[in-house]
Parts: C-alpha cells; sequence; structure tokens
C-alpha cells in the first residue's frame, strides 16, 4: 500500500463521522474529522494540514454546508480533491462546481468499500485500499 493521504472529512452525523475516520486510518490516510464548516476552518488555523482530499457532507446543520464551505477551502488549497456525500440529490450549483474544478459524488448510505474506491480515485489510483 502506498504512504496514506492527508484527509479533512467534515459530516455532522457523530456515528458516521467516527466510522468514516476509523475506516480511512485503517487504510493509512491520516484524517482530522469536524462536524461543521467553522470546525473545519479550524483544522487550517491548527497548523499546516497539508490537506489533499477533503470529504464533505452536502448539509452541515450549523455553519452552512458544502456550497459554502468548498469555496473557503480551495481558496486555502487550490488544488485540493474533493467528495461530496449526501442523502439528497446534489444541489446544481455543486454538481457545476465539481463539473469546472473537479471532484466526486458520493450518495449515502454508501459501503465502506465505495468510499475507499473513491478516494484510491481521487488519489489517481496511488493510495492502496
Amino acid at each position: 500500500m502506498s504512504a496514506g493521504r492527508s484527509i479533512l472529512l467534515v459530516d455532522d452525523d457523530p456515528q458516521l463521522l467516527r466510522l468514516m475516520t476509523r475506516l480511512l486510518e485503517k487504510s493509512g490516510h491520516v484524517v482530522r474529522s469536524a462536524t461543521s464548516a467553522v470546525e473545519a476552518l479550524t483544522c487550517f488555523e491548527d497548523g499546516p494540514p497539508g490537506f489533499e482530499l477533503a470529504i464533505l457532507d452536502v448539509n452541515l446543520a450549523a455553519g452552512g454546508g458544502a456550497e459554502a464551505l468548498l469555496p473557503e477551502l480551495r481558496a486555502r488549497i487550490p488544488e485540493l480533491e474533493v467528495v461530496l456525500i449526501s442523502g439528497d440529490v446534489l444541489p446544481a450549483s455543486l454538481e457545476q462546481a465539481l463539473a469546472t474544478r473537479g471532484g466526486r459524488f458520493l450518495r449515502k448510505p454508501f459501503a465502506p468499500s465505495a468510499l475507499l474506491a473513491l478516494v484510491a480515485e481521487a488519489d489517481g489510483g496511488k493510495a492502496g485500499a
């Protein structure tokens, strides 16, 4: 397996956040997790995280969802790869953002293998799962 990636994981469901964090860490990735957009942005202020990938819940209960957070993250790291996750249909504005700047969408509920496959795909297949 190749070296893991540095991942920012944002979801307001604490149980799902714990499960995804454990899954990604067991696969060799370094994960910083957040339950809100504000908490996610704080991860950048706590030191240079060097995130390579952000996995963002589209609908966050507090501080705005991926639509507000995505431009903030890409302003900090323009080359940041993104996976958006949601149980709902992706809003047209986020579909456009992914089409324009790249990224992937994963519909909830998803199998753990689907998440790991998207992380590997976002890495060009370099990171093993």
